[in-house]
């Protein structure tokens, strides 16, 4: 619900203020009143400052144009200044500020960098460069800008804001939450920290916290907005508990009848209630439909379009439902958040593993002694990977359901020891059994750290495009075991496609179905590579299978981990439902009782589909499908 929460950027625009000297100081407030700073709408900018106040009054103006999105106007204005003062402190600032609302976080940076230097001791100087540190994704430098604001004032908000933004978009849900619960300290009667605790507690899979956050806001808030019911009704949903989805979401619907991530979970809890009831689904897309989302925003409009797509699937109107699943990847792509993801970064990572991952490179390597289990470990690592979309949710939560397994999902436990790499993935070639050894601890520390029972459990890391790095996984841990989920090929790529994912640098490659298809033949073709070049122990899990027989497709996996068989994996929806913390897209299926339904769904879709059957038709064949 993108809507419900400030966007990325400067924590707020720029106000400014006079200091203790009678110097301008500038903060990331809401600007200052046209009366305070003389603002006139249009004003020419041109004019030049001859004294002290007519500087005051051009970075007033200027700040005035930036807060309302003039970034010529603002520029202008700062320029203005700098004939007068070439180093005016809060013209650079200015500046910085202008070159980040349009994107340019580099220039940004250089700018913003030079007027910290000239005023140090400012929280939001360094609060506005840690954002464009953050915005080009240099993380540490980002978190030593806030700590600089922190370290001047330790109760300033805009910290606690920005780097908790940094910490959600880094999967550090913890420190995210911690700087909420911080904000939320210092804005108690304020409805946006609520929100960002909650959005950071979902992202984290912790959907009680979640909801207890929004309970919160609900309990102390004199007036609730809708943006908080909708929050709470979506948890709810979330957590299967769809009868107060229902009540809470018609709350916020009663308050703000275009609410589109109301209207989308007030409907998608009622289709769960009442599955294939036709005449529902009537009544839901027409509701949906009533919506004129030319007036709402293109976040609140994917949601519109995404549940709409789901209805007109469920009716069998492919034609309709393809077309409104096109609309929301549409939307998606115009997200503001997605300006500073590097789009092609995935699928640039996968291109340098094929080219990289080849035989003279794998004789290249350094030898290393042999692995077996972990000293003290009750298992050997497993890994869960596979296609987003092949049944990857559905086998963590089988495998979760044995008493003797235990199961991460969605968290990115290898990143930490691919960043302890220098020069990956080249640099696994050099690297000596010392160097294996300390890496194999980052990974056991960073699984301990999700509360993982190493000595007592068979723990497995379900990360489906985790996939990629398998050459990393045999170098590091040779003696790990993979389980490799299976689909369709045609039915991966279009189920990808029609899934809203939460936008990031993976997922973006699902945004057309082109993009899709492609994706999956790269990722399929590095997969390969790995199976012919190295001595993988890999049990494969088809889709198809396991829907049809789950005992005769688990009981091998189960041998393959050295497990004996339980009934307890024999009903994973009920397992699914107990555990509640499911932070897939797939979460509603697998809290209903396994069907088959969504075998050859593809078919349906064939005149969509033919397009890009040639680019999956060599993995449909080597796979053993069929088109």
């Amino acid at each position: 619900m993108a809507k419900d929460f400030p966007p990325k950027g400067p924590a707020k625009p720029f106000n400014p203020g006079f200091g203790t000297q009678g110097s301008f100081k500038p903060t990331v407030g809401l600007p200052a009143s046209a009366a305070a700073g003389g603002f006139r709408p249009g004003a020419g900018q041109a004019e030049k400052a001859t004294g002290r106040d007519d500087v005051i009054k051009l970075l007033r103006l200027g700040g005035a144009h930036l807060a309302a999105g003039r970034f010529e106007h603002a520029s202008a204005a700062a320029a203005g200044v700098l004939k007068a003062e070439p180093r005016n402190p809060d013209a650079l600032h200015l500046i910085g500020l202008v070159a980040l609302g349009r994107g340019d976080a580099e220039k940004a940076e250089k700018f913003i960098a030079a007027a910290a230097a000239l005023m140090p001791r400012h929280p939001n100087v360094w609060v506005n460069l840690g954002n464009t540190q953050r915005d080009q994704g240099k993380g540490d430098e980002a978190i030593f800008s806030y700590l600089r604001a922190e370290s001047i004032s330790p109760n300033y908000p805009e910290i606690f804001l920005n780097r908790g933004q940094l910490y959600q978009d880094t999967s550090r849900y913890e420190e995210a939450i911690a700087d909420f619960e911080r904000l939320i300290d210092l804005r108690p009667n304020e409805a946006a920290p609520y929100m960002r605790a909650s959005a950071a507690a979902a992202a984290a899979g912790m959907f009680r916290e979640a909801l207890s956050f929004g309970q919160r806001a609900m309990a102390v808030l004199d007036t609730v907005p809708p943006q908080i019911k909708a929050i709470v009704a979506t948890t709810h949903e979330r957590l299967g508990e769809l009868d107060e989805a229902i009540s809470l979401a018609k709350e916020a619907l009663a308050g703000d009848p275009s609410n589109a991530a109301a209207l989308r979970t007030w409907s998608k809890a009622r289709r769960r209630q009442r599955k294939h009831d036709h005449a529902l689904l009537t009544e839901l897309r027409e509701r949906l439909e009533s919506l004129d989302t030319g007036t709402i925003s293109r976040s609140e409009a994917r949601l519109t379009y995404a549940e709409l797509a789901q209805i007109c699937d469920e009716q069998g109107d492919a034609a309709a439902a393809f077309s409104y699943f096109t609309r929301m990847n549409d939307a998606t792509s115009q997200l503001p958040e997605l300006k500073h993801v590097n789009l092609r970064k995935f699928a640039d990572d996968v291109e340098k593993l094929i080219e990289t991952f080849v035989p003279d490179f794998v004789k290249s390597w350094t030898p290393v002694p042999e692995n077996g289990k972990e000293a003290g470990h009750a298992s050997v690592p497993v890994f869960l990977v596979g296609f987003p979309r092949s049944g990857t949710t559905l086998l963590d939560q089988i495998l979760d359901a044995h008493p003797d397994v235990q199961v991460f999902e969605e968290r990115p436990l290898l990143r930490e020891v691919r960043n302890a790499i220098a020069g990956y993935p080249q640099g696994i070639a050099t690297l000596t059994e010392t160097d294996r050894q300390a890496l194999r601890q980052i990974y056991w520390e960073a699984l301990r750290k999700e509360g993982a029972l190493l000595e007592q459990k068979t723990v497995v890391n379900k990360m489906p495009l985790d996939a990629i790095h398998a050459g990393l996984v045999h170098r590091i841990f040779p003696e790990a075991r993979i389980i490799f989920a299976l689909r369709h090929p045609a039915d991966c790529v279009l189920s990808c496609f029609m899934q809203d994912f939460v936008p990031n640098g993976a997922m973006v490659n699902f945004l057309t179905l082109e993009g899709s298809a492609c994706f999956y033949d790269r990722v399929f073709t590095l997969w390969q590579q790995y199976r012919e070049l190295l001595p993988l122990n890999v049990q494969e899990v088809r889709y198809e299978n396991l829907v049809a027989d789950l005992r005769a497709e688990v009981e091998p996996v189960l041998s393959f981990l050295g497990l004996d068989w339980n009934d307890a994996v024999s009903n994973p929806a009920a397992h699914a439902l107990a555990r509640g913390t499911i932070r897939t897209p797939s979460y509603s299926q697998v809290t209903q009782p396994i069907y088959s339904t969504a075998t050859e769904r593809w078919r349906r879709y064939e005149e969509q589909m033919k397009p890009v059957l040639p680019i999956l038709k060599p993995h449909v064949e080597r796979l053993g499908y069929s088109l």
